[in-house]
């Protein structure tokens, strides 16, 4: 306070761009952030990185700062060096109160003080700002489980099949972690469960021309999710496995095809009552059911043959579901799917 009445200069930065404001906003002292926003600091000044101090604050879960700042009306859809915008990072760290602010614009309701507060903030964040890699708030709110968010933003009517560099979306990534609630959400907004990763080829080139991720990186990284993401059923199948497999079962599959990988059998049940493709193939001829019967899927294998699931569709190698269950030893599967090949046969007989 002592500094301040000297009427210093409030935006000198630090040699990595650091202002005052940005660094209390980052560290949360709240209180200097009020002494500092009434010598009226430039609120949209960035540190080197391209961040601002809404978005520093927004990232950090500071949820008082972003009020004070919202009410000085800065800029909130600037994004940092990477392109993540303060709805983005508040999204993808789980910070419902502030997404509320950031999405809703009134800070007013908490504070009680209408007769004082003058609201600048009536225009909407751009919802589907999306980091430099295609992320954007709905969709790392999905990766993330933040389910009360995802309700947020559904509300401002997102891209809400928007996809990353490698095609992932928000129904993909709800499926994969086997998030129902979420799930049930993006399909009532008409998320269009059909829409899958991108082929092997395509993210090969995607890849070619990337700063920053090279193949063997995405490789491991989808190899790491497979592992790390699931019962231990599915984590000690794959870790048997090699990064170039976690690689084919990813490309090409569609959220259906990942959920029945996976073993999410409340999702897979949940896109069938959503009039799903059953028999969907990716580009290898991979069906739901192949994959259900490669992993050892009881529940899901019933579930898909209970549901009509054709058992005849064979990948392109040859292989069909009943040979790549006995391939695996899951000998149930193997019955299952044999009776139910000559109930099918006896009926059409």
């Amino acid at each position: 306070m002592l500094l301040l009445e000297k009427n210093p200069n409030v935006d000198l930065c630090s040699n990595n761009g650091w202002s005052p404001l940005n660094t209390a906003s980052n560290e949360g002292h709240t209180d200097i952030v009020k002494l500092l926003l009434e010598k009226n600091p430039n609120v949209d000044l960035c540190n080197k990185d391209g961040w601002s101090p809404l978005n520093t604050a927004s990232d950090r879960g500071h949820t008082e700062i972003v009020k004070l700042l919202l009410e000085k009306n800065p800029n909130v859809d600037l994004c940092n060096n990477n392109g993540w915008s303060p709805l983005h990072k508040a999204s993808y760290k789980g910070h419902t109160d502030i997404v509320k602010l950031l999405l809703e614009k009134n800070p007013n309701q908490d504070k009680g003080h209408t007769d004082i507060v003058k609201l600048l903030l009536e225009k909407n964040p751009n919802v589907d700002l999306c980091s430099k890699d295609g992320f954007t708030p709905l969709i790392s709110s999905c990766i993330n489980n933040h389910t009360s968010i995802v309700q947020l933003l559904i509300k401002h009517k997102p891209n809400i099949n928007a996809q990353t560099y490698d095609g992932g979306n928000a129904l993909y990534f709800s499926a994969f972690k086997g998030n129902l609630e979420i799930t049930q959400l993006l399909l009532e907004n008409n998320a269009d469960c059909n829409i899958c990763i991108h082929s092997k080829q395509s993210i090969i080139d995607e890849l070619n021309n990337h700063p920053s991720i090279t193949l063997d990186k995405e490789k491991k990284g989808l190899f790491d999710s497979l592992v790390k993401n699931t019962s231990s059923h599915v984590t000690d199948y794959v870790s048997k496995k090699s990064v170039d497999y976690a690689f084919d079962v990813v490309a090409g599959s569609s959220p259906l095809h990942i959920a029945s990988y996976m073993g999410r059998t409340d999702v897979v049940n949940c896109f069938l009552d959503h009039n799903a493709n059953i028999n969907m193939t990716k580009e290898d001829g991979t069906t739901l059911l192949f994959y259900a019967c490669e992993v050892g899927h009881e529940d899901i294998v019933r579930l898909l043959l209970d549901k009509g699931a054709d058992t005849q569709i064979c990948r392109l190698d040859g292989k069909s579901p009943l040979k790549i269950a006995t391939d695996n030893g899951h000998k149930s599967i193997v019955m299952m799917v044999t009776n139910h090949t000559k109930q099918e046969d006896k009926h059409s007989s």
